[in-house]
């Protein structure tokens, strides 16, 4: 048996002074002469040996008592033949939940600071020689490497509330991996952290004997909490003049229903659009936010809603580009009269910069620059045409394809083979258009109803054209068989056509239907990329449409003077950005060379809002339930964490069992006392 305080045995020498009491409290007995006694002088004699004997008892239970007070203070326990750490030989990871949900408080103040208290408290319950991991959520390489106590009071103390949140079996998995490298005997893991639900995945932890868990609850007071979950425009393109439609998803992690709550959308400093909305407990609601697209360029604006305590996700930036001109390219197959159809559509449009060029002169390197390249009527597709092709529109550009009423077949099978689409015979019996496919975005959003007699285009000429699984059939005509379709390639679009758009295919270019088709096309060309980033959870953040030519790095500046340069990365996709997660405030950046050329939104993540977690009688029922033996949860008791850590490291405690026993010999001497009286 070994002691946590054995300083407390020095109280062991205030038994002397029951001893002392006793001696003085002894009564010395007077002999009386008395005739005729003999049977009463021996009673007494047995009476006074008998109060004696029980004088000599309740002296042994007061020292006893007394003494089972004092080990108890001193805290006995079994040495553990696994647990106990020599000095010298421990090394111990202390992980500190920085996520954004640690602001939150209770009655001891705010769960952040009382995490960095505990984890000091941990470092200081080791020997001076010990060695300590402090791991927050940013997952930084430096943070692998053990420390000194000092340094490791130093991190512990520097721990603030941060973007990045973690689920905790990836956490205990780089504390295992840390602890690994170290060579000592004894390993231990602690983990401050309020529980949150959608951190806490004990289903995926598993047993490290290798390695002891504990893991110490800091419980947040119950708050109801209203959070932007997200935000997204209903088309893909920003145009100038045109009336935007902002969908924006509210939750509501509180026990309140909440009535006529504001929301404002702000855009470059100015307020944009005001909408209401009510929500009840537990509930998420969707409401539209509709303004007018004034200006072109790059765009940064805030979703923003009031909601107190928990502020960090009351506000949803975005940023977004509206396009002055689409930049539409016709490659011509020497079809005049369907080229002038074509030409119709966007050369009387203010908003488009059409060009035409022969498709044997075509300058394969300028596909690049454009947003929708119509191929029209090419009487065969050359292998390097449409390799140029398939490249801009998996970079996120759109082609329309309308075949020539006599084609090379074996040329147009091999090339539409490329985006895996089955090219068949013609057929030159005549068919309409049957129906329009309403419930597509490509057509959803021009028609909200169709009438049943409307007249559809007659179709002459056709091929028989088979899309892949994942395409959309725009128009089908009254076999089954598809007359337009949408093929997805990377992040762009490829639309076929079965039909001519000559005389000979039919009335297809007629149609006010041909109109609505080509403009579509070139506006859902092109996306204008994410709305917005969220901090800590994107690798790599693709630049839509921008080139950072030169070896001089793009700078990324943001709010309070911030300025970044991040790694740029190339591939055959396009540009990216990578911010290795650098501590960077949620607002509005612009993407600097020596102008602007994109903007990029940054938020904190959405997940932090929900505030629901486990408590710490639900977290070991269900550590029971999975036989997770290696990892345990450690309460505190009031601000005596730091006794509670000490003696996790030790074998069975026996204190109690000496207060127990106290308990019974101060019972013991009553019941001598009375008996003696």
């Amino acid at each position: 048996m070994a002691f946590l305080y054995p300083g407390f045995l020095w109280a062991l020498t205030a038994l002397a002074i029951p001893v002392i009491i006793h001696l003085f409290q002894l009564r010395r007995f007077k002999r009386i002469e008395f005739p005729n006694v003999q049977f009463l002088q021996e009673v007494t004699q047995q009476t006074r040996s008998r109060k004696k004997v029980r004088h000599w008892l309740v002296l042994m239970a007061r020292l006893l008592a007394l003494a089972c007070i004092v080990l108890a203070f001193a805290q006995p326990y079994l040495r553990s033949t696994t647990g106990a750490v020599v000095a010298g030989q421990g090394a111990v990871s202390l992980y500190l939940d920085d996520s954004w949900s640690m602001d939150g408080q209770n009655g001891a103040g705010r769960l952040l600071d009382q995490a960095r208290t505990d984890a000091q408290d941990v470092v200081m319950a080791y020997g001076p020689t010990e060695r300590f991991q402090v791991l927050t959520n940013g997952f930084e390489g430096r943070q692998q490497v053990l420390l000194g106590r000092d340094e490791a009071l130093d991190a512990a103390a520097r721990a603030e509330v941060g973007p990045h949140a973690r689920l905790l079996s990836h956490v205990m998995e780089r504390q295992r991996e840390a602890l690994s490298r170290s060579g000592a005997p004894v390993k231990r893991a602690f983990l401050f952290t309020d529980l949150q639900r959608g951190a806490t995945d004990v289903d995926a932890w598993s047993n490290d004997s290798a390695v002891q868990t504990v893991i110490v609850p800091l419980e947040a007071s119950g708050a109801d909490n209203l959070a932007i979950d997200s935000a997204w425009f209903a088309s893909p393109v920003r145009r100038l003049g045109q009336l935007e439609a902002l969908n924006v998803r509210i939750r509501n992690y509180g026990s309140r229903v909440l009535h006529n709550v504001p929301l404002k959308l702000s855009i470059d400093g100015r307020q944009r659009a005001m909408a209401t909305f009510s929500i009840g407990p537990g509930a998420q609601v969707d409401t539209v936010l509709n303004f007018t697209n004034d200006a072109t360029g790059t765009h940064a604006g805030v979703v923003a809603i009031e909601d107190r305590p928990i502020t960090f996700d009351n506000d949803l930036h975005i940023a977004y580009r509206t396009a002055e001109k689409l930049q539409v390219l016709l490659v011509s197959g020497a079809d005049e009269a369907s080229d002038r159809d074509i030409g119709a559509v966007f050369s009387g449009d203010s908003s488009y910069t059409f060009t035409t060029q022969a498709y044997r002169q075509l300058d394969l390197a300028g596909l690049g620059r454009q947003d929708l390249v119509v191929l029209n009527a090419l009487p065969e597709m050359p292998s390097g045409l449409i390799g140029a092709v398939k490249a801009f529109v998996a970079g996120g550009g759109s082609a329309a394809v309308f075949p020539a009423a006599d084609v090379d077949a074996m040329s147009y099978r091999e090339a539409l083979a490329q985006f895996g689409v089955s090219f068949g015979n013609r057929d030159t019996a005549g068919i309409k258009v049957d129906r329009i496919d309403l419930r597509a975005p490509f057509y959803r959003e021009v028609f909200t109803t169709m009438p049943a007699n409307v007249d559809l285009p007659l179709v002459r000429t056709r091929y028989a054209m088979v899309p892949t699984p994942a395409a959309e059939v725009l128009l089908r005509l009254r076999s089954g068989g598809a007359f337009l379709s949408a093929e997805p390639v990377g992040k762009g679009r490829v639309y076929l056509c079965a039909a001519p758009l000559s005389a000979a295919g039919g009335t297809f270019s007629q149609h006010a239907l041909f109109v609505t088709s080509l403009l579509r096309m070139a506006e859902l060309a092109r996306p204008m990329g994410a709305l917005y980033h969220i901090i800590g959870q994107e690798v790599a953040i693709p630049v839509e449409g921008v080139d950072l030519p030169g070896e001089a790095p793009p700078h990324l500046r943001g709010p309070g003077g911030t300025d970044a340069i991040p790694e740029v990365r190339r591939t055959m996709a396009g540009v990216s950005l990578v911010l290795h997660d650098e501590d960077l405030v949620p607002g509005a950046y612009a993407l600097a060379m020596k102008d602007t050329v994109a903007m990029l939104a940054l938020n904190l993540p959405r997940q932090e809002g929900d505030l629901a977690a486990y408590t710490a009688p639900e977290l070991k029922l269900m550590l029971e339930k999975r036989g997770l033996s290696t990892i345990s949860v450690l309460e505190k008791s009031g601000n005596e964490l730091g006794a509670d850590l000490r003696g996790l490291d030790h074998g069975a405690k026996l204190w109690k069992w000496f207060i127990a026993a106290a308990l019974l010999l101060l019972l013991l001497e009553v019941l001598l006392i009375r008996t003696i009286r």
